[in-house]
């Protein structure tokens, strides 16, 4: 069953302080869903890529956040945004939490800026304290509960690429309190990657985190490192993306791993389950896909195409005619039968050499779409000329580094049980519907 197609709840203009990051949380306490967005280098912003032909010191500098209502009003900006004609470089900005951290029932926003680490009021803006890091190459930020929950929430930090002596490759991470004081010091995991994921996996009260090939406990001690053989190369092939989900139905959490060559699914005892042969494992998603409802996963390759698997980790298809990443799940339908689907952001191929022109009929092969068990992409969101992205100089080998895309979102905003689908680039949001979802525009959206 083909899902139906979407309409348009609403769409707004972000030409001016548009990025490639996008938070979605109620910033202000009003009960209603605002949008974050990120301008960044990412993990570019560092001293180590000072050589790069591709990002120089206006990307390197660039930093700001704008805090934007579905309706497309701006409630705030911090930093400055980017001004000129020539877009900015930008690659993996993970680099922003948007929760309450301290407990005090507000929202804050916690960002890596440079190389800070600062925490913003989420209703103005406004900076409420900062510290430094130990280098300028700390891009990862997630939050997790490892104290007492009056305490606030930790903060961990990590470096995402290469490190700073005498780290190995995505090392070290460090965690910080809701106080910004040190609450681990700088430390390392085997396969680090580039990817937490932070949750009370024992129902202790009390998180435990995912990182690298590791599970570490609520204090931080090691639980278990999953064991790859002696041969193993962690740090050539290590943890891309990490996600959690019941892949055999046995109603227990297994862990998906994209291993930057491999993909892996261990238990949270630490045991390998099985391993898919790959050349590029970059992410999966998961869900009930197969023609009686099995569990399906997709396994998505960097410039390599798509992989489909059984539950046992069995290739059912295989396709390299298509190139991008599905990394969340849709609610599209109500009733019986197919009621989800992965959401498909598909990416161009690089091209080389650079610098070199983008080309606007690019545009409709770049705009999201759903993708089915079978490795079939639906086209789900209507399409307008006007989405196209202009002709832009393209410096780096990735042209999504310099904005050629579209990066979709899925969440149940009105609450009626279904998602609704944004899709954003660097100068537009469209805000999609299901059919079968209710409210007709975007004051309904609350």
């Amino acid at each position: 069953m083909k899902p139906d197609e979407g309409r348009l709840l609403g769409e707004f203009s972000i030409a001016g302080f548009g990025g490639d990051r996008a938070e979605l949380a109620d910033l202000n306490g009003d009960g209603e869903l605002e949008l974050l967005i990120l301008q960044s280098a990412g993990q570019l912003k560092s001293q180590l890529h000072a050589g790069r032909s591709d990002v120089d010191e206006a990307d390197r500098s660039l930093h700001c956040l704008t805090a934007v209502s579905l309706e497309g009003n701006v409630l705030w900006q911090s930093g400055r945004p980017y001004s000129r004609e020539m877009p900015f470089t930008c690659h993996g900005p993970k680099s922003v939490v948007v929760e309450d951290i301290d407990g005090d029932g507000r929202c804050e926003v916690a960002a890596i800026r440079g190389s800070s680490l600062v925490i913003l009021d989420g209703a103005s803006g406004e900076q409420r304290s900062s510290v430094e890091l130990p280098a300028d190459n700390f891009d990862i930020l997630c939050a997790a509960q490892f104290g007492h929950p009056e305490a606030g929430r930790q903060l961990i930090c990590k470096v995402n690429d290469a490190a700073y002596p005498p780290w190995s490759y995505s090392n070290p991470a460090m965690v910080f309190g809701a106080d910004l004081s040190v609450w681990r010091e700088p430390f390392a995991v085997q396969g680090a990657g580039h990817n937490t994921v932070a949750m009370d996996m024992d129902g202790d009260g009390r998180d435990e985190l995912l990182i690298g090939y590791s599970l570490l406990d609520d204090d931080l001690s090691e639980v278990w490192t999953l064991d790859l053989g002696e041969a193993f190369d962690y740090v050539a092939n290590h943890a891309d993306h990490i996600a959690l989900s019941d892949v055999d139905g046995d109603g227990r959490l297994e862990v998906r791993y994209a291993g930057s060559e491999d993909f892996f699914v261990a238990d949270l005892e630490g045991n390998l389950l099985w391993q898919a042969r790959g050349r590029h494992s970059q992410r999966s998603v998961e869900g009930p896909w197969g023609p009686n409802g099995e569990k399906r996963i997709i396994m998505c390759e960097k410039n390599k195409g798509l992989w489909g698997l059984d539950a046992a980790g069995n290739v059912l298809w295989h396709r390299t005619d298509v190139n991008g990443y599905a990394g969340s799940t849709v609610r599209w339908r109500r009733g019986r039968g197919r009621n989800e689907w992965a959401l498909f952001e598909p990416r161009l191929r690089p091209i080389a050499p650079t610098p070199y022109e983008s080309d606007p009929s690019w545009s409709r092969g770049l705009w999201p779409c759903f993708i089915d068990g079978n490795g079939q992409l639906l086209d789900v969101f209507p399409w307008k000329d006007e989405y196209a992205q202009p002709r832009k100089l393209i410096r780096a080998e990735r042209s999504y580094d310099c904005g050629v895309r579209y990066t979709p979102i899925a969440r149940d905003i009105d609450g009626d049980g279904l998602d609704e689908v944004l899709i954003l680039d660097r100068y537009r949001v469209c805000i999609f519907k299901s059919p079968e979802g209710s409210g007709a525009h975007t004051s309904d959206l609350r």
